[in-house]
C-alpha cells in the first residue's frame, strides 16, 4: 500500500530526498509510535515498511498508516523473506537518491537527514554523513512511558583518503552506517550478496557498513540524526565468542573476507595479499575488542570490579542529587575541555540546546499519555 503526501510543509528539493527503511516483525507498538512522530514532524521523506508479522500486527500498521495523509508511506508485506532478502528488496524498490535504514523502535530526525543529503550532494568524496545519536531506557517495558536514562551513542568520523585507513580506524571504533545517510546506489552495491550470505551479522550489517566505509569518506555533522530505544525486546545477536565458533561464521566469514579486500584493492589500487591484510588487522581489532568486553560481562571473578563500579556510580549519584549545580557545570564546561566535546545526552534535554527542538517531539511521541492507537 502507498500513501502519497498530500499536505506538506517546507519540501525540500528532490535531489534531497530520502528513503527511511524500516523491517519490522512483530512489533507494531513501535511501527505504530515511530509513524505517529513522522506524522507529527511532518516528515518529508519516504517511510518503507517491510513488515513480516502475524496478522494482528500487519492490520494494526495498515490501519494507522491508512490514517495518515500527511507522510508518504510505501507498506511492503514480506513474509517469506529472511532479514538479508527483505532489506535487499526493500532497498530495491526505493526511489529516492539517498537512503538509510532504522530499527522499528528508532527514530531518524528527518530535518536533520536532508542536511546529511545535502552534505553529500556537495561533498561526492564521501559515501556517508550522519549527525549525533542519543539512546535512551524507559522505566516501563515496551514503547511507551517515563523516561529512565539517555546516553551518547557512538557517531564516527572518518576522514582518511586512503579506504584502508578508514577500515582500521572504522572497526577499531564500530559504529553502523545503515543509520547514516548513503547514496542509495551504493547501498545497493553494498547489499548485492547479502541473499548469500547465511551468517546474520555477516549479511545485514558487517558487509554492507564495511563496504560504505570503503567507498568513501564518513562525515558526522552537528546536529542531532539518531535516536536509538535500548530495551528487553530487542532482537539479540549471539554472543561473540558462540558467534565465531557457530557453524555459519567460518563460510560467512570467508566471503565477507573476499568482498572487503577486493574493494579495498579495487579503490587504493593496491594488490590483493596487502588488502587482505588489512581485512584482517581490521577485524581481529574489532574481535579482540567485543570478546574482552563481553568476557568481563559473564564471568565471576570480575565481580569485585562491578561491585566498585557500581559502589562509585551510587556515591556520584548522591552527591548530584545533593548538589546539582555541580552537575551541571560540570556537563557543561568541565568535561567538554577534557573530551573536546558536549555531552549530548544532556543537551539534548536542555531547552537552550539546539538540540532540544530536535529531540523534544521524539520524546514527546514515548511519553504521550494518549498512547495512540496502542492498544486498537
Amino acid at each position: 500500500m502507498i500513501r502519497f503526501l498530500t499536505m506538506r510543509k517546507h519540501k525540500p528539493d528532490e535531489t534531497l530526498k530520502i528513503g527511511i527503511i524500516i523491517p519490522t516483525m512483530n512489533r507494531s507498538e513501535f511501527v505504530i509510535r515511530q509513524l505517529s512522530y513522522y506524522s507529527s514532524v511532518n516528515c518529508p521523506h519516504t517511510i518503507y515498511i517491510g513488515d513480516s508479522s502475524d496478522l494482528e500486527h500487519t492490520n494494526k500498521i495498515k490501519t494507522l498508516i491508512d490514517s495518515l495523509s500527511d507522510i508518504k508511506v510505501v507498506y511492503k508485506y514480506i513474509p517469506s523473506l529472511n532479514d538479508r532478502e527483505a532489506n535487499k528488496y526493500l532497498l530495491s524498490i526505493v526511489e529516492e537518491p539517498y537512503v538509510c535504514f532504522i530499527g522499528d523502535d528508532d527514530y531518524q530526525i528527518p530535518d536533520s537527514l536532508t542536511k546529511c543529503a545535502e552534505f553529500l550532494e556537495n561533498n561526492p568524496d564521501y559515501a556517508t554523513a550522519s549527525g549525533y545519536a542519543v539512546s535512551f531506557r524507559l522505566k516501563e517495558h515496551g514503547a511507551y512511558g517515563e523516561l529512565k536514562r539517555l546516553a551518547d551513542y557512538p557517531r564516527h568520523h572518518l576522514d582518511f583518503d586512503a579506504a584502508d585507513e578508514r577500515i582500521l580506524g572504522f572497526f577499531k571504533q564500530y559504529c553502523v552506517t545503515l543509520f547514516s545517510v548513503n547514496r542509495t546506489p551504493q547501498m545497493l552495491k553494498n547489499f548485492e550478496k547479502a541473499d548469500i550470505v547465511k551468517d546474520k551479522s555477516f549479511g545485514s550489517e558487517l558487509i554492507p557498513c564495511t563496504l560504505s566505509i570503503i567507498a568513501g569518506k564518513s562525515a558526522t555533522l552537528d546536529c542531532l540524526s539518531l535516536v536509538r530505544q535500548i530495551h528487553d525486546s530487542h532482537y539479540f545477536l549471539p554472543d561473540m565468542f558462540d558467534w565465531i565458533t557457530g557453524p555459519e561464521w567460518k563460510e560467512s566469514y570467508e566471503i565477507f573476507k573476499e568482498e572487503v579486500s577486493k574493494n579495498i584493492t579495487i579503490k587504493d589500487q593496491i594488490p590483493i595479499e596487502s588488502a587482505d591484510k588489512i581485512t584482517k588487522q581490521a577485524f581481529w581489532s574489532y574481535l579482540q575488542k567485543y570478546l574482552s568486553k563481553e568476557y568481563y560481562q559473564h564471568y565471576s571473578d570480575q565481580k569485585n570490579d562491578i561491585s566498585s563500579k557500581k559502589f562509585l556510580i551510587s556515591t556520584r549519584h548522591k552527591i548530584t542529587k545533593a548538589l546539582p549545580s555541580l552537575k551541571y557545570i560540570y556537563r557543561t564546561h568541565i568535561k567538554p575541555k577534557f573530551t573536546g566535546k558536549k555531552e549530548l545526552n544532556f543537551e539534548v534535554l536542555q531547552p537552550g540546546s539546539k538540540y532540544y527542538k530536535d529531540f523534544k517531539p521524539v520524546m514527546d511521541s514515548f511519553t504521550d499519555t494518549k498512547r495512540i492507537d496502542r492498544k486498537s
